[in-house]
């Protein structure tokens, strides 16, 4: 039986020179390249967006190294086979591509260790997420660690006028102008869903590729991630940082992306907790009224909750921004590791068991309701803590006159005059 070979399969690499973008890894005098043309046994973690050139790179290793290629994907294969795999070459080293590397068990991850460890394998692992999130730190530190950045449109474009020309034997006539750049948009950064749909227009359209015929097929081609990739992190965490920046246009854009996914949730979460770590003192009220908004349109459900959450992004965008809180956990975290070392004043310890008093010396505080102003003069604060400040203000107007309240209790407590 003969297969006709896929046009996504037919214009795949062969060699270094065929690979297209990726450039600041691959261009002369890069690492990468360099790891490959000196054929240096080193396995790599390629990690990027689909159909930018992991698997075909693979390949061209195998190829370079004049090693044998087998391939095993994460999501579907088991153990059973990969131990096939190892014993089909058992004699010799081998690539050996590990699709969808992050849904590889830690048992399975461990299994392979020592396979590295002694250079049977020449592992590529080719992943969509970050793998010093899924891949165990043992098999990390074996490999190097490899970003592939999304293809631009241009270096799609470029590769689908070729397959034109050399696959489907069509001349500049039967290509109208255009229609391969908006097939390359269509594509979202993915060469192979690019050459797909080339495939299957001109499939339906043999004469010519035209700019309509592209619209029409294109035009339930839909952006979407998966909410567990890591793209979906990049997105919500590009979504709290123009909003930390104050740039209102861009935290409405990213809003916009993670609604049309589906993400309600996440983003009520970020706008439940950021209004305290960004905005915190500087602007109690409109913390307020943004997590009430938050909160709304969790009750309200999509399509009605992007107006409140547009209304809580632009709060966070506007509002004068505070972040000492964070700082002043900074603080904190240092002196609180080890409370042992700062024991607090026994009056303040817990007297609700018998004879705490006698024992602990617990509960002899003076009652800060019967002194004057209802504060008491005393010390709060573990030994070798004593008078220490933990907050300092940001410039803004609001924790500036709070801050003026704080120095004065302060200043009350530990020995200085209290005015009103």
């Amino acid at each position: 039986m003969n297969f006709k070979t896929p046009i996504a399969e037919q214009m795949r690499p062969q060699t270094l020179a065929d690979m297209v973008g990726q450039s600041e890894l691959l261009g002369p005098g890069k690492a990468l390249r360099n790891i490959i043309k000196q054929h240096v046994n080193i396995s790599l973690l390629l990690w990027g967006p689909p159909g930018t050139g992991k698997t075909s790179l693979a390949q061209i290793i195998a190829k370079e190294n004049d090693y044998p290629f087998a391939s095993f994907n994460a999501s579907i294969d088991n153990k059973a086979q990969l131990n096939n795999i190892i014993n089909a070459y058992k004699y010799q080293t081998f690539v050996l591509l590990i699709d969808e590397i992050h849904r590889m068990t830690k048992n399975l991850q461990d299994f392979l260790l020592p396979y590295l460890e002694n250079g049977h394998v020449l592992l590529v692992g080719s992943t969509t997420e970050n793998p010093i999130m899924s891949i165990v730190p043992a098999v990390r530190s074996r490999c190097q660690i490899f970003e592939f950045n999304p293809l631009t449109e241009d270096d799609i474009a470029a590769v689908l006028n070729k397959a034109c020309t050399k696959v489907l034997k069509l001349v500049d006539h039967q290509v109208e102008k255009n229609s391969l750049n908006l097939i390359a948009a269509a594509a979202d950064s993915d060469l192979r869903i690019a050459l797909n749909i080339l495939e299957t227009v001109h499939a339906l359209n043999p004469k010519k590729i035209t700019l309509a015929n592209v619209k029409s097929f294109t035009k339930q081609q839909f952006f979407s991630y998966d909410k567990k990739a890591t793209k979906h992190y990049d997105y919500l965490a590009a979504y709290s940082d123009s909003m930390a920046g104050s740039d209102t246009d861009a935290a409405l854009y990213y809003l916009a992306i993670l609604l049309k996914n589906g993400d309600l949730a996440s983003v009520v979460r970020r706008l439940r907790e950021i209004p305290y770590t960004y905005i915190g003192l500087a602007n109690p009220q409109q913390v307020t009224q943004i997590v009430t908004a938050a909160n709304q349109a969790e009750k309200i459900g999509m399509p009605k909750a992007k107006y409140p959450l547009m209304f809580a992004t632009m709060l966070m965008c506007i509002s004068p921004k505070s972040g000492a809180f964070e700082e002043i956990w900074e603080r904190l975290d240092q002196d609180s590791d080890h409370p042992i070392r700062y024991p607090m004043p026994n009056s303040l310890r817990d007297f609700h068991y018998k004879h705490a008093k006698e024992i602990t010396g617990a509960g002899l505080a003076e009652s800060p309701f019967q002194a004057p102003h209802q504060i008491a003069k005393q010390n709060y604060m573990p030994k070798g803590l004593k008078g220490k400040q933990y907050y300092f203000p940001k410039d803004n107007q609001n924790e500036r006159r709070l801050y003026e309240q704080y120095l004065k209790l302060h200043r009350y407590i530990y020995g200085e005059d209290y005015q009103k």
